[in-house]
């Protein structure tokens, strides 16, 4: 998954932290990361990890606070997970206190491979960012997703635009017989310059089709956020003529499915670049040659 906190989760790990009690494990998330007896297992300490490193752990890692309150926030968290890759102790530190509690309950909900060290499975612990944001809005009259008759009529696409920033731009186009092709816009990405061509399976294919069906993609607006100086994230599925596409300009701030941040981070993890066997990758084709 694509961890969008990064530099203000970066900034909070040199707050001085409130000693507040956690929902358990709680001399684990204190210094010094003493964990007691958790899950029946006992450990001498909890190991404190970055937050890119669990990001790059992460399986399910939401952190959408939704408020029926126009104000929006971010409430900062403590979390300790498990040699299973469960959390099992979760503390807000900072931030509006009428948001702890679900800050609390959905961090209790992240999942996580396993966090290594020497060998073995460890707990780990570290600081993470919730953002307090508008409840999800989706349009009053329903359209809703039709079957496909025609598996090669499919086509998937996935853009991520430039920013002020180090934004990674591309464009990733799946069509329905596991052709990928893949152009990257600027410096930031893997492969910048060149559309380069892979493929993937039918089955994932039908995996990602099967997401957008889930994320109920054709009752969305067009459109979620108008934020200037962000990059916008496009997604879009087409087949037997019908197509819907949806961008995500910093959505989150204006009632944007949670689900649709989760669909534009499996598009790049199922079929992007890093998914294309070794062997395809070491053969790449310019389009252009």
């Amino acid at each position: 998954m694509i961890f969008r906190n990064i530099p203000l989760v970066l900034a909070i790990l040199c707050i001085p932290q409130m000693p507040l009690r956690a929902q358990s494990c709680a001399d684990a998330i204190r210094v010094p990361y003493r964990a007691p007896t958790c899950d029946g297992k006992s450990v001498e300490r909890a190991m404190r990890i970055s937050p890119s490193a669990a990001a790059a752990n992460a399986i399910s890692m939401p952190y959408f606070v939704h408020s029926n309150v126009p104000e929006f926030g971010h409430i900062q968290v403590r979390v300790v997970v498990a040699p299973t890759g469960t959390v099992v102790g979760a503390a807000p530190f900072a931030g509006d206190v009428r948001w702890y509690e679900k800050a609390t309950a959905l961090a209790m909900t992240w999942r996580f491979k396993p966090f290594q060290s020497q060998g073995g499975a460890i707990y780990a612990t570290f600081s993470s960012v919730l953002d307090v944001v508008p409840p999800e809005r989706r349009p009053e009259q329903y359209r809703s997703f039709a079957d496909i008759k025609d598996w090669d009529s499919v086509r998937i696409t996935l853009q991520r635009t430039a920013c002020r920033g180090l934004c990674p731009a591309y464009k990733l186009t799946i069509f329905g017989d596991g052709r990928v092709q893949y152009q990257g816009d600027n410096e930031w990405v893997d492969y910048s310059g060149k559309e380069y061509r892979g493929h993937v399976s039918r089955a994932v294919v039908r995996q990602l089709v099967d997401l957008f069906r889930s994320a109920d993609y054709f009752n969305m607006f067009d459109r979620y956020g108008r934020a200037y100086d962000a990059p916008d994230y496009i997604t879009s599925i087409s087949f037997d003529g019908n197509s819907k596409s949806v961008v995500d300009e910093s959505g989150y701030h204006d009632g944007m499915p949670d689900i649709l941040r989760t669909l534009e981070d499996e598009i790049d993890r199922l079929a992007g670049p890093r998914a294309w066997p070794e062997r395809q990758k070491s053969s790449r084709n310019n389009v252009g040659d």
